[in-house]
């Protein structure tokens, strides 16, 4: 059932994309397919009439007839099966786009399984676009027919020269089968190839492959790595192309039996000299049939492939979109956000690989109005809990509660909608600057009012000043005029984004000052400190903010301390540091480092 509606998605992709057009170039393909056997049988059939003295004309006009059909036919399906290929390739384009932006979850981007399958997929976009190629099948199919026709008409027991020549299709389809497996196991290191190109030729990576001398090993890694690949492939090749041209020697040897079977049964008066001349004929539109079945058969475990990785794809969005909830967030919070038994585990690389638990069991309220600091070493566990708060993961256990409804039964794009968010891996929009800092909030976006209240509440207002027409500026130097921003630069916009939503339900700041100084940090820390305590006084918004400086951690309500994917200390700075905890001494380290 599974692979009927792969084949329905391989059928009906060239449809919705081009329809009159695909079934023009179908209708030209059985055409192409079936004439040449036609003309061949307009040849044999001129032949036997002139060896008995008949008129000949009836041959020679169905096989010239056939000829000059198929040559109007050939001139007309290339430059449509051009177009249809590209129509079907913007239509395949957008719909990958459509489908993997659909996902809520970014699970696809952290499992290595997920990212192999998509990162196959992304390299096979050429063979979905070929798609198309389906209808070369069905012309397959009719030149098959027709051959059948034609050798049955001489003795049927010559049918079977069409069944040894199909026997290449199954040694290259069993070959394409394998060639997939092999493909898909060794998808990683394609992308680890890609990988080094991309550090290699990226501007960005650049002067630190040039400082450290990176160049070599990372041209060795990408060199292991392709040759790790390819190893597979080659044993994969030479054991197939043997396969392959022992195949093809039977077929010679069984076509050289029944030219001297009709020979003999001339001879005896059993057979005419147009049967004979047919045969011969015939010999190589066999042999191009074989060859079209063998090329399909490969094609098509190719594309079944192909395609079912499409139709894996459109069933995971779809699943995942399934999964989600139709409720809409509440207008205010009223009780607060609170983690009730919550565990979350990692994706790991292999099946036999135990998953890596980043939380365990987390019990946590945090209060309508509140401003929560997560504090702890790296890979505590803090960026996953604003992970499973943004609902960018749902929890392997446990529920995340919203005012006591469970986030998992809300939209995910109402919630995120009602989230306002500042990260540490902050995108660079290379837009105008007015649609970097507006696509904070889409719905303003061309509000250039709100749009200029956010660079002032991201403290971005030197950024902007500092561009040479503003707004209006054209950031990132790929393009013509762009202007290169620095990394502080870059993320003070991505400042101003997250000041873009009025009425946010959640704050979420995870290091978003990173790339800034101290001093600027903490006044923008200052800045959120007073739009977190308007929000809530308007919506009851919980402020979340993710700070290895305990100067800007110590003014939230509510401290959290993560050690090791648990909850080890919450309370207020001051309630913290009487405690004499672990908080307490990493508060006072790095008070100590800073006074010396």
């Amino acid at each position: 059932m599974n692979a009927l509606r792969i084949v329905g998605l391989w059928l009906s992709t060239a449809w919705r994309a081009a329809p009159w057009m695909t079934a023009a170039m179908c209708a030209c393909t059985i055409l192409n397919a079936s004439l040449p056997a036609v003309s061949v049988l307009g040849v044999s059939q001129a032949i036997a009439a002139y060896s008995t003295q008949r008129s000949i004309w009836p041959g020679v006009g169905l096989a010239a007839t056939g000829l000059l059909v198929t040559a109007v036919t050939l001139a007309v399906v290339w430059p449509i099966s051009d177009t249809v290929e590209d129509l079907v390739g913007r239509h395949v384009h957008d719909d990958l786009l459509r489908l993997t932006a659909e996902i809520p979850s970014i699970a696809h981007h952290e499992d290595p399984a997920l990212a192999d399958r998509m990162g196959m997929l992304e390299a096979e976009v050429g063979a979905l676009v070929g798609g198309p190629r389906l209808l070369e099948t069905i012309g397959s199919i009719t030149a098959t027919v027709t051959v059948v026709g034609l050798l049955a008409s001489v003795r049927p027991e010559l049918c079977a020269l069409l069944a040894v020549a199909l026997l290449p299709a199954a040694v290259e389809a069993r070959g394409a089968s394998q060639r997939n497996q092999v493909l898909l196991a060794s998808e990683r290191y394609r992308r680890l190839t890609r990988q080094c190109v991309d550090v290699l030729s990226a501007p960005r990576q650049g002067l630190e492959v040039r400082c450290f001398g990176l160049r070599g090993p990372l041209l060795a890694v990408c060199g292991g790595a392709m040759r790790q690949r390819s190893r597979p492939r080659l044993i994969l090749t030479r054991r197939c192309a043997g396969y392959a041209a022992a195949s093809w020697l039977v077929f010679g040897a069984a076509y050289a039996l029944a030219v001297w079977w009709i020979v003999e049964r001339l001879q005896s008066g059993s057979s005419s000299i147009g049967d004979l001349s047919l045969l011969l004929l015939i010999g190589a539109q066999v042999i191009s049939t074989g060859k079209a079945i063998t090329s399909h058969a490969r094609m098509l475990v190719d594309q079944m492939q192909v395609f079912g990785r499409y139709h894996w794809l459109r069933e995971y969005s779809a699943q995942r979109r399934r999964q989600d909830g139709t409720r809409v967030p509440p207008p205010v919070l009223r009780q607060g956000i609170q983690l009730r038994g919550v565990s979350f585990a990692y994706p790991v690389g292999s099946p036999d690989s135990a998953p890596r638990m980043a939380l365990k069991n987390v019990d946590l309220h945090l209060p309508a109005g509140a401003t929560v600091a997560f504090v702890g070493a790296n890979g505590a566990g803090k960026s996953t809990l604003v992970k499973l708060l943004a609902r960018l993961y749902d929890p392997t256990d446990g529920a995340v509660l919203i005012d006591g409804v469970p986030l998992t039964e809300m939209d995910p794009t109402a919630w995120r909608a009602r989230i306002s968010a500042g990260f540490q891996d902050y995108a660079t929009f290379e837009f105008l600057a007015v649609d970097s800092v507006g696509v904070g909030d889409l719905q303003q976006r061309t509000n250039r009012q709100r749009v200029a209240a956010a660079v002032v509440d991201g403290q971005a207002h030197n950024v902007i000043a500092s561009l040479p027409a503003g707004l209006d500026t054209q950031l990132g130097t790929t393009f013509e005029g762009g202007v290169g921003l620095s990394g502080g630069q870059w993320q003070r916009l991505a400042l101003a984004r997250a000041f873009m939503r009025e009425r946010p339900l959640m704050m979420l700041l995870d290091e978003p000052t990173a790339a800034l100084d101290p001093a600027a940090e903490h006044a923008l820390y200052e800045q959120y400190a007073s739009a977190a305590h308007d929000l809530a006084t308007i919506t009851g918004a919980v402020t979340v903010l993710v700070s290895h400086r305990f100067s800007t951690v110590r003014m939230a309500d509510l401290i959290v301390v993560v050690e090791n994917g648990q909850i080890t200390e919450v309370g207020p700075h001051d309630e913290l540091m009487l405690a004499g905890g672990h908080y307490a001494r990493l508060f006072e380290l790095q008070a100590r480092a800073y006074r010396h």
